[in-house]
């Protein structure tokens, strides 16, 4: 069988210990804050980046990694690996895919990329869903072409910390949806093919709140959903009761919870809270 490299980005928010314990490749997206470029993981945690980022006075900036890291990231990977895939944050988020399939080719390394079309915990999903698939004999091709399926079928419903953040970064589609008095909204956002766009507008965040967990509600009873997760930025502590309440409703689904990454924090602020799963069946 074919040696492969899993690769991802940091935007997975796959830690450096868990990605030594699962064999996971990280190359880490740039964090610019106050003149300073982190590396995002491995210069900042989590934790640091939303202890600073309230203390700053110009919002921060990211940086994908450039064509020339991605291929000295290959010519080190292949003279241990036959062949690599390489699971990235959503292409309409970023160009870190086509940055990681040129530096692959310069590099002369075979590297089946597959856009997550969604970020965070949800790409750790599909890393882990492929190294199972891996342990089952298949090809590296076949698997790469699974999780893309896989990756059609994700969902995502968020309640953003800074809408403001999230306008200056570009990442919102569909902005026009907020235009008007921001302060009396509080819009849901989900993500359509790989486009972050919005979804409804909720007249208090404690609406917002509850409207996500019906939504995944609907999908649990009706949809089959799995590999779900809970992503939050900054303060730990309404994801982890919706965690708690999350579990005790649904034994019999797999939870897990996840901080977002510095890289998606720049973008999206502090105070983020939402759901990220997988439908069978669709």
């Amino acid at each position: 069988m074919a040696r492969i490299a899993w690769i991802t980005d940091s935007t997975s928010c796959i830690t450096q210990e868990e990605a030594k314990e699962l064999g996971i490749h990280i190359i880490p997206v740039s964090v610019i804050m106050e003149d300073k470029i982190y590396k995002d993981g491995v210069d900042i945690t989590p934790d640091e980046f939303y202890a600073k980022l309230e203390t700053v006075s110009e919002l921060p900036k990211t940086s994908q990694p450039t064509v020339g890291e991605f291929s000295d990231f290959y010519e080190v990977l292949k003279h241990s690996y036959d062949c690599g895939i390489a699971i990235h944050v959503s292409e309409k988020f970023s160009g870190t895919i086509n940055g990681s399939r040129l530096g692959a080719e310069m590099a002369d390394f075979p590297v089946h990329i597959v856009d997550s079309k969604i970020l965070s915990e949800s790409m750790k999903q599909l890393l882990l869903k492929g190294k199972k698939l891996e342990s089952e004999g298949l090809e590296a091709q076949e698997i790469a072409a699974m999780l893309r399926e896989t990756a059609d079928h994700v969902k995502g419903y968020v309640c953003i910390g800074s809408l403001e953040q999230l306008r200056k970064g570009g990442r919102l589609s569909g902005a026009s949806f907020l235009v008007g008095n921001l302060l009396q909204i509080k819009p849901i956002l989900t993500f359509d093919d790989g486009s972050l766009v919005p979804f409804e507008k909720i007249r208090t965040l404690k609406k917002a709140e509850s409207r996500v967990l019906a939504l995944f509600e609907e999908a649990a009873e009706s949809k089959g959903a799995y590999g779900v997760s809970v992503v939050y930025s900054g303060s730990s502590e309404k994801a982890e009761d919706w965690l708690h309440l999350l579990r005790e409703k649904y034994p019999h689904i797999t939870f897990n919870l996840g901080q977002l990454s510095p890289a998606i924090g720049v973008h999206v602020g502090a105070g983020t809270l939402g759901l990220l799963w997988f439908e069978e069946g669709v």
